[in-house]
């Protein structure tokens, strides 16, 4: 038996749903909703201590110079 599922329709209706759950709420009241939903999360649970270690290799960033403003680039 095939079934479908389209993951883009329900994740509108579901944000549909949330806004309409926390119409009226602060920005501080959703962070407190969110932070008491996720204490009692299994998933959550499991996996908020999973945090990744930085890398302690620099970050860099490789940027060849481009012609100068106003002048034209080499052919």
């Amino acid at each position: 038996m095939k079934t479908s599922f389209d993951a883009v329709a329900w994740m509108r209706a579901r944000r549909a749903k949330i806004d309409e759950e926390d119409q009226g709420l602060s920005w501080a009241e959703k962070r407190e909703k969110t932070r008491r939903l996720l204490e009692t999360d299994p998933l959550w649970l499991r996996l908020r201590k999973r945090a990744v270690e930085p890398s302690s290799a620099p970050r860099m960033v490789v940027r060849e110079p481009g012609p100068e403003y106003g002048t034209k680039a080499p052919d």
